[in-house]
């Protein structure tokens, strides 16, 4: 009797336990995102602010799952004042968004309540610039906001380091991970690119590199129940 006792016990308990199978198998998380340029973008461009969020396949014990990645960042709009023909100055806005979606694998090593984790990617993104030219002496044609944007390729690789909340069969972690971004060649604007000329007016000459960030994400992510 003891001993079936025993058994019913350990069976119950294996039953409720995550090793038994129930443990999800997909976790969702979201979070602020700082991301730095680096590159030629840097030189011109201060951080971007922004948010990130990603779904991982794959049980939260498993060393390796896949990742989805996607983050929308904004860099912060610059503006200048620069003479034209002779007038009042007319202001210069420039601005530029990122928005990426990658998709890899993420190795993960745990340690008790804390676990490490490298990942690496690849993916499309779309970058979308902004200039316009206001004041009194702005010329109507562009007296408001021009806008274009580039698709490229993406790819990212980073770390990470997470701590389990708890959370049972959905486990909830906290996380902190530093990755780097880049594209290929995507065209975005900086101060200099709006040329301003007496016989020419008013006019947009993009820069055309590939970009580059350093990209830091707070985030928590939770498991779906199954």
């Amino acid at each position: 009797m003891i001993r079936r006792g025993v058994v019913v016990t350990l069976a119950a308990a294996m039953a409720g336990s995550p090793l038994a199978g129930q443990e999800a198998r997909i976790h969702v998380g979201a979070g602020p995102v700082y991301a730095q340029p680096t590159g030629s973008l840097g030189r011109y461009l201060s951080g971007a602010h922004g948010a990130g969020g990603f779904v991982e396949f794959g049980p939260a014990t498993r060393a390796l799952v896949l990742r989805l990645d996607g983050s929308f960042l904004r860099f912060a709009p610059t503006t200048s004042a620069r003479p034209y023909r002779g007038a009042q100055p007319v202001f210069i806005t420039t601005g530029s968004q990122i928005l990426t979606a990658v998709a890899g694998p993420e190795l993960r090593v745990g340690m008790g309540r804390l676990r490490l984790s490298v990942t690496a990617g690849g993916g499309i993104a779309s970058y979308t610039n902004t200039g316009a030219v206001t004041g009194i002496a702005a010329p109507d044609r562009f007296s408001g906001a021009t806008t274009f944007g580039d698709l490229t390729l993406a790819y990212t690789g980073g770390a990470g380091v997470g701590l389990r909340l708890g959370g049972g069969a959905s486990p909830v972690w906290l996380d902190l991970s530093t990755r780097y971004m880049g594209t290929g060649p995507t065209r975005w604007v900086r101060e200099g690119n709006i040329p301003v000329g007496y016989i020419s007016g008013v006019y947009l000459k993009p820069t055309n590199s590939p970009t580059t960030l350093v990209a830091y994400q707070l985030s928590v992510s939770v498991g779906v129940p199954r």
